[in-house]
């Protein structure tokens, strides 16, 4: 499982230079924990105490023009310091309230696959400043 964590976290890390070009998000929430979040393009990245994500975005819109919230649908998976892993498909929403700035709350079913199979849901709220 370690070996995973090291070659997830290496694929990231050298694929950095990619992203300098990216619309890119950081920020904190409660979601492994107390967690670092990045949102790099389609991707959000959890890193936490926890344990750590990584989401893509399937599906994103507006409610309307004139209110400044979004939703979203996306499809990731997770693993744990010490033992779980699996996946989970997070749906929420985004409120821009400052220039910059949204704070977001998530549902997130979650699938479980070590030591068998378990189902749970999951949830998360952060607020993340855009670069």
């Amino acid at each position: 499982m370690k070996k995973l964590l090291w070659v997830s976290i290496f694929m990231l890390l050298s694929s950095v230079s990619s992203f300098a070009q990216a619309d890119m998000k950081m920020g904190v929430a409660l979601d492994m924990d107390l967690s670092l979040v990045a949102q790099i393009d389609r991707y959000n990245i959890v890193l936490g105490d926890r344990g750590f994500a990584v989401d893509y975005l399937i599906k994103t819109g507006q409610f309307d023009n004139k209110t400044p919230l979004s939703w979203y649908f996306s499809g990731g998976g997770w693993t744990e310091w010490d033992d779980g892993f699996g996946v989970r498909a997070p749906v929420g929403i985004s409120w821009y309230f400052a220039k910059g700035w949204d704070l977001y709350g998530q549902v997130q079913p979650v699938a479980n696959f070590d030591d068998g199979f378990k189902f749970s849901v999951d949830g998360a709220v952060g607020v993340r400043f855009s670069f």
